[in-house]
C-alpha cells in the first residue's frame, strides 16, 4: 500500500506540473495574441487616419464620407429674385476675434452684391448684449437678421416679436432658429470637423489629451465633441482624452492663462502631449502659458484657420493643425437664405461647405486666407442675376 501511495503522489506531482505548464503556455499565447491585436487594432487605427488626413488636406465637404476629398456645389440650381430695398442685420460671433469679424465683412460682400444695405449687431458674447441689438435692428427696420456662429437660442424673444413685423431669421454656422420660430438654421458638420483633428493626432503618434471648451456657445462644444468622438472609436488605443476643461468666453485671455497654469501644475511635464481648443485664438494664451513653464512637448490643434494658427504653422510654433473652413462660402450662402425666406421659398438649399485640414505642409502663404478651389461667389451671383431677369 505505501507504494502505491508514493506512486500516486508522483504521478499527481507529474501531472500537476504538466497541467501547470500547459496553463502557462496558454496563458503566454493569449497574452501573445492580445498583445497582436492591440498591435493591429493601433496600426489599422493609423491606417484610417492617414487616409482621413490625406482626404482633408486636399478639402472635402464636411458631410462626405471622412476619408473623401473634393469640394462640390451642395446648393440650389436657381434662386428667386433679389427683395429689392432690403436692409439686413448680421449679426456674427463677438467682433474682438478676427474670424468673427470676417464673418461679417464677407456677409456684407454677399449683401452688396444682392444689392442691399447691411450692418452690423456686436453682441460682444453676451445674451442679454444680442437681445438689445437685434430689438433695435428690428426697429430700425431690418428686414433680415442673420446671425453666424451666434446663437438664436439667445435671441429667441426678439424672433417670436420680429416674426410679427415679417423679419426674416437666418442662423448659420451655429443652432437652428425654427426651433424658436425663425426661418432657417444652415452649415456644416462641426462634428466632422473635429473628427480631422483626432485623426491628425493619431496619424502623429497619439498619445494623451486636454480639452477646452467653451460651452456657451453650442457650436463650439460639438466641434469638441466631434473630436473625442473620435478619438474613442478610432483611436485603437493610441490617443486618449484624460481631461475636458470648460472656460467661460467673456474670461478672456487671463482667464484661460489662469486655468492653464493650474493644468500644468496638475499634470507635471509628460502627462499629456496634445491641448485642443474650440477655435484658434483659445489656443494663444494656453501656448504661451506652457511654453512659459518648459512645456514645449504640448502641441497644440483647433479650428477656424486664423493668422495666428497659420503664423505657428509657418514658424513651426506649438499650434500644429488647424481647420480651415469655407467661412465666406457660409456667409454668402446667409444671405441667399435671407432671399429665399424674405421671398417664402423654399429655404435650407445650402447643405453643406467645405472643410480643410491644414498644418505645415499646405498652409497658405503669408498674408492668404484658405482658398476652397471653387468659385462659389460667382455660382451666387449668376444665380441672382438670372432672377432679375
Amino acid at each position: 500500500m505505501p507504494n502505491v501511495i508514493k506512486l500516486g503522489t508522483r504521478n499527481r506531482i507529474i501531472f500537476q506540473a504538466i497541467k501547470f505548464g500547459m496553463i502557462a503556455a496558454v496563458f503566454a499565447v493569449s497574452v501573445s495574441l492580445m498583445s497582436e491585436a492591440k498591435s493591429d487594432e493601433a496600426g489599422d487605427a493609423v491606417m484610417f487616419a492617414k487616409k482621413v488626413v490625406d482626404a482633408g488636406w486636399l478639402s472635402t465637404m464636411s458631410r462626405s464620407p471622412l476619408d473623401e476629398g473634393g469640394v462640390t456645389w451642395t446648393g440650389a440650381a436657381s434662386s428667386p429674385p433679389p427683395v429689392e430695398g432690403v436692409t439686413v442685420a448680421i449679426m456674427p460671433c463677438p467682433m474682438a476675434f478676427l474670424v468673427c469679424k470676417f464673418l461679417f465683412d464677407k456677409a456684407n460682400d454677399a449683401a452688396t452684391a444682392m444689392g442691399w444695405e447691411a450692418f452690423p449687431i456686436d453682441n460682444k458674447g453676451e445674451p442679454a448684449t444680442a437681445q438689445k441689438a437685434v430689438d433695435v435692428a428690428i426697429n430700425r427696420g431690418a428686414k433680415c437678421v442673420l446671425t453666424l456662429a451666434s446663437p438664436s437660442r439667445d435671441i429667441s424673444a426678439q424672433i417670436a416679436r420680429g416674426k410679427e413685423k415679417g423679419v426674416a431669421f437666418v442662423t448659420g454656422f451655429s443652432d437652428d432658429p425654427r426651433e424658436f420660430g425663425g426661418d432657417v438654421g444652415y452649415g456644416l458638420d462641426y462634428g466632422a470637423a473635429g473628427a480631422l483633428l483626432g485623426a491628425h493626432v493619431i496619424a502623429n503618434g497619439g498619445g494623451k489629451i486636454i480639452v477646452f471648451n467653451a460651452p456657451q456657445l453650442p457650436q463650439l462644444t460639438v466641434r469638441t465633441d466631434g473630436f473625442v468622438d473620435y478619438i474613442e472609436k478610432h483611436g485603437g488605443g493610441s490617443a486618449e482624452v484624460i481631461h475636458v476643461e470648460e472656460f467661460s468666453l467673456v474670461q478672456g485671455a487671463q482667464g484661460l492663462v489662469t486655468k492653464t497654469q493650474a493644468l500644468l501644475t496638475r499634470y507635471p511635464k509628460g502627462s499629456f502631449t496634445w491641448v485642443i481648443g474650440p477655435y484658434d485664438e483659445v489656443l494663444r494664451p494656453v501656448l504661451a502659458t506652457a511654453a512659459q513653464r518648459d512645456r514645449t512637448e504640448i502641441k497644440g490643434v483647433s479650428f477656424d484657420g486664423e493668422d495666428v494658427a497659420y503664423n505657428s504653422l509657418r514658424t513651426g510654433g506649438q499650434q500644429v493643425a488647424t481647420i480651415s473652413w469655407g467661412l465666406e462660402w457660409v456667409s454668402w450662402a446667409g444671405i441667399d437664405e435671407c432671399n429665399r425666406a424674405l421671398n417664402n421659398a423654399e429655404v435650407g438649399v445650402n447643405t453643406d461647405f467645405p472643410i480643410q485640414l491644414t498644418d505645415s505642409s499646405n498652409v497658405p502663404p503669408e498674408g492668404q486666407k484658405y482658398d476652397p478651389g471653387y468659385d462659389f461667389k460667382g455660382h451666387y451671383k449668376g444665380m441672382w442675376d438670372a432672377a432679375r431677369k
